[in-house]
């Protein structure tokens, strides 16, 4: 039946993609973050949805006489390409085996490549909106289902994500789920309806729970974090705090005895297994860039006990690199990471300019509010990334695409009602730069 019901919505959408190219956007989105395919089995999970939906998204995209075919260059956009460019001139020097390199290469550069024509159709307030409904739909799904076996269980359940994803370690799904509760929340602030606003309360609880009922230590820590940050972001603070406080106790009260031996073992890192491997494998990666600091070592190269013997000549376990900071590092060499970490800081100098635009401008509370809560949402990333190999994560790096449309988006509506105020004179081209989609104006 699922697998019916999905190839019904495929034979529907795709091509409805090839004149509304945008849909094809939240098509490609639905089927990478959510992985329909892996829960429907059948027939329809034999098909290659993502490649059919990017070939039926571009052919669209291209022509469609009303959809924009210039992609606007700003600071992200051109980062994302010399990432591109990087990763490419880097493969030929990789020391992972060929086809791990390979594979590896090409689903990273198809999801920047669909990064950046996101971007250019991203052009309005209802699209960035309707791409957040699609990630939260596609991660909600698990939340409810990981997170409802938990709370059937009384805190037993050990939470996933879904098969066959970066996400699908325990840790690695608690950190998404942190990473979309500050989007969950900012549906919330733009619902009209108390009803509304309490259900997605609701949703943010239960995401916390999901988080808590993964049994990640990464993911408490980052739990803090979210929590304290989303405390200090907060309009009222003595109301938040109340909120905050009360669903974490009683997540926390209803956690098993089981849950609070596993978080106890944080104060005793020193003999836990697993923090040593990732303190050594962090120190591998360390020595992979500075022996290639050009290139790295390439994609997954620590899987090759011939690579961890190469810098450490003592041995050691065979690992995946758990730690965005290192694993690009490792993997890439300095130049490109110096790229990706450039994409995430000039993301947060972003939402900062959106903050100042916005201030004092009621009809752009809501830019204020995405803004606001994207930081959290980055925060997220860098606190519960830090433990875990997501360096090329699509739903992050999509949120990021989403914060520098949100700029040109203000952009433009700021232009637009000076010239409505007769300050200045419209003319339609685009400005290309570091001012892009504001129009050029005079």
């Amino acid at each position: 039946m699922r697998s019916l019901l999905l190839l019904i919505e495929m034979v529907v959408l795709l091509p409805v993609s090839l004149v509304h190219p945008f849909v094809g956007v939240l098509l490609w989105d639905w089927i990478g973050f959510m992985n329909p395919q892996q829960i429907s089995w059948g027939l329809a999970s034999r098909f290659p949805w993502a490649l059919i939906t990017f070939i039926f998204t571009v052919t669209g995209w291209v022509c469609s006489p009303t959809e924009p075919k210039r992609v606007t260059v700003t600071p992200l956009i051109v980062l994302m390409v010399l990432f591109i460019i990087g990763i490419t001139i880097n493969m030929p020097f990789a020391l992972s085996t060929p086809a791990v390199e390979y594979d590896a290469w090409l689903r990273t550069t198809k999801i920047f490549i669909f990064l950046i024509i996101t971007a250019a159709l991203l052009t309005n307030k209802h699209r960035i909106d309707a791409l957040i409904w699609i990630m939260i739909i596609s991660i909600g799904y698990y939340i409810l289902d990981q997170g409802g076996a938990s709370i059937v269980t009384l805190g037993g359940h050990k939470a996933f994500g879904p098969l066959n994803s970066q996400i699908y370690d325990n840790n690695a799904f608690a950190a998404a789920v942190l990473v979309l509760i500050p989007l969950t929340n900012y549906l919330r602030l733009q619902a009209r309806y108390p009803l509304i606003r309490a259900g997605f309360a609701l949703a943010i609880g239960i995401s916390f729970l999901t988080v808590l009922a993964s049994y990640s230590r990464g993911a408490l820590l980052g739990t803090i974090a979210v929590a304290f940050v989303f405390w200090l972001k907060s309009k009222r603070k003595l109301a938040s705090l109340v909120a905050l406080g009360c669903t974490l106790a009683a997540i926390l009260a209803f956690m098993p005895q089981k849950w609070w031996d596993r978080m106890y073992t944080i104060s005793r890192y020193q003999t836990q297994g697993s923090a040593e491997n990732r303190l050594y494998i962090w120190r591998v990666a360390w020595l992979l860039a500075k022996k290639h600091p050009l290139t790295g070592a390439g994609f997954h190269a620590t899987r090759l006990p011939s690579v961890i013997y190469s810098v450490v000549p003592e041995g050691g376990p065979v690992l995946e690199i758990h730690s965005i900071w290192f694993q690009m590092l490792g993997e890439q060499g300095f130049i490109v990471f110096f790229i990706w970490l450039g994409m995430i800081l000039f993301s947060v100098y972003e939402t900062f300019v959106v903050l100042r635009l916005t201030r004092n401008s009621p009809d752009l509370a809501w830019a204020s509010d995405l803004a606001r809560m994207g930081q959290i949402s980055i925060l997220a990333y860098a606190v519960t990334g830090t433990f875990l190999p997501l360096s090329s994560w699509d739903v992050f790096f999509t949120i990021l695409v989403m914060i520098s449309a949100t700029r040109m988006v203000v952009g433009r509506e700021r232009a637009a009602a000076r010239v409505a105020s007769g300050q200045l004179t419209w003319h339609p081209a685009p400005v290309v730069g570091r001012f892009a989609g504001a129009g050029r104006a005079r």
